[in-house]
């Protein structure tokens, strides 16, 4: 296999396109981009506790010198105080004690240390105070699965491993009817009618996998055995940071009115279905790498995947509003010894409508044609991404487009501006337009060198030449705020991508 290219994020570009006029319907708050996004830890208000499965008592009090045992005992001997809605099918009755009087409550932190902590499966988990469940320091506390049903609010994982192949019983995990994967992610959280609403979770520093090492699967051992990562449906403002999420199927699914939630900063690698899938409104995706495509079946794999639902719940027959994809970096494969190498598409929404989205600032690098393609988009803009094709010298190379929904209707009042792109870029719709942008060409490949400053040493800084400044530099509309002319051409600090070593296939 040729080396595979990789580059960077470059321009940054300011535009209105008026996106406070595309809210969702019934919906009175603002839109927001999430620029000045940032993750907050939930303080600490009440008392820590502490749960060691190796040196801890099912008698104990929770107390660093007699620690309790397991998290899933913690909770199976409701020593966890918390809330749920008085009546059923009614998310705004009033909220009455779980477990009353038990020693946790929220404002409380969990401390797990070392060991195996069995499975959380809940049908309620509400709290007035965050209550934080983490790991303690250098400790390594090992769930099979998390999953949370019904109503819950404010509660927070921090560092830690959830493995579905820990699983402890008679069964193996992939025939456990308890954490069956082919029903159940690994981490689920999913609100049902009957108690109300799931919301305001906080997920940061977890480890989500489905085993350890998948190296020697393959492709029928992949479909048979392979959990997804991280699953959220019909929740609300859902944090999900800084975790890691490998050897999964799916690796994050924000679905089914799982609004205002954010994504932020995640490492997804080795998945055989898609990296994320989307299909919610106000959004965000951010800094997460997506790497590793394994090609086991004859599903049609995206590194990010977006589709709408409308009343009937059918593909296409809906709109999803001011989604946000911004800064993430995309790679097909992780290298040439990578076994079952796919072909993802990059950024794939092929059932509109899309209304008042931003995807900017995006390293996509792949062996298809599909590298950004939204089939049904109003009022968006598709900006500063680079899009690059992965393997040269076969008929496949990435594309940026814009084009009709699958019914016919036209897409309306889209940018696409400032992106560097392999193939081509295509505009399609009523005022629907695309201006600086820079395409490479399908059998151009070598021009990369010409680009950045050593591509082959994955140093991707842009190089500051005349062909740069012709093409790519003069060309933009704006760098950093300012426009080109004003630039100090010799001291433009830019965005790279991670070293392409932390990717190196396992």
């Amino acid at each position: 296999m040729k080396k595979i290219q990789w580059l960077p994020l470059i321009l940054v570009i300011f535009c209105n396109l008026g996106l406070n006029s595309c809210k969702k319907e019934n919906d009175s708050r603002p839109v927001d981009d999430y620029s000045d996004y940032s993750f907050e830890e939930p303080e600490i208000t009440g008392t820590t506790f502490y749960i060691d499965p190796i040196n801890g008592s099912s008698n104990g009090d929770g107390s660093s010198q007699n620690p309790w045992r397991t998290l899933q005992e913690v909770i199976e001997k409701q020593l966890i105080e918390n809330y749920q809605h008085s009546e059923s099918y009614n998310a705004n009755s009033e909220l009455v004690v779980v477990n009353e009087g038990a020693p946790v409550k929220g404002g409380d932190r969990l401390v797990l240390l070392s060991g195996y902590h069995g499975f959380i499966d809940l049908n309620n988990f509400i709290f007035k105070d965050w209550l934080r469940i983490e790991a303690g320091d250098g400790q390594t506390p090992v769930l099979s699965q998390f999953k949370v049903t019904g109503a819950f609010e404010k509660f927070y994982l921090k560092g830690l491993t959830i493995k579905k192949d820990s699983y402890q019983g008679i069964e193996s995990y992939w025939l456990a009817d308890d954490i069956n994967h082919n029903t159940n992610a690994c981490l689920y959280l999913g609100s049902s009618d009957f108690w109300g609403k799931g919301k305001d979770v906080k997920i940061s520093g977890l480890t989500v996998k489905t085993t350890d090492d998948i190296s020697g699967w393959n492709a029928d051992e992949w479909v048979e055995k392979v959990a997804a990562g991280i699953s959220l449906r019909s929740v609300e403002n859902i944090e999900i940071y800084n975790c890691t999420i490998e050897n999964i199927s799916l690796g994050v699914a924000i679905e089914y009115n799982s609004d205002y939630s954010k994504v932020v900063g995640n490492n997804i690698r080795n998945y055989s279905l898609d990296g994320m899938r989307l299909i919610s409104n106000n959004v965000l995706l951010a800094n997460n790498s997506i790497v590793g495509c394994y090609k086991v079946d004859e599903n049609h794999d995206d590194a990010i995947q977006s589709y709408s639902r409308g009343a009937d719940g059918s593909s296409g027959s809906g709109v999803l509003y001011n989604n946000v994809i911004r800064g993430n970096l995309i790679v097909g494969i992780t290298g040439p010894e990578q076994p079952l190498q796919g072909t993802p598409q990059g950024i794939g929404c092929f059932d509109g409508f899309f209304d008042g989205w931003i995807v900017e600032n995006n390293v996509i690098i792949t062996n298809h044609y599909h590298g950004i393609s939204f089939y049904g988009m109003r009022n968006s803009k598709i900006a500063n991404n680079t899009v690059i094709d992965q393997i040269p010298g076969d008929d496949l190379s990435p594309w940026i487009m814009i084009t009709d929904h699958k019914n016919g209707t036209p897409s309306e009042n889209c940018l696409i501006v400032n992106n560097i792109v392999s193939r081509a870029v295509n505009a399609e719709g009523n005022n629907v337009l695309e201006k600086k942008n820079y395409i490479i060409g399908h059998n151009n490949y070598s021009q990369n060198a010409e680009i950045f400053i050593n591509p082959d040493q994955f140093n991707f800084h842009l190089l500051i030449n005349d062909f740069t400044n012709q093409n790519i530099i003069d060309k933009g509309e704006f760098i950093n705020g300012l426009l080109s002319s004003e630039i100090d051409k010799d001291n433009v600090n830019r965005t790279v991508p991670p070293d392409i070593g932390a990717y190196e296939a396992k």
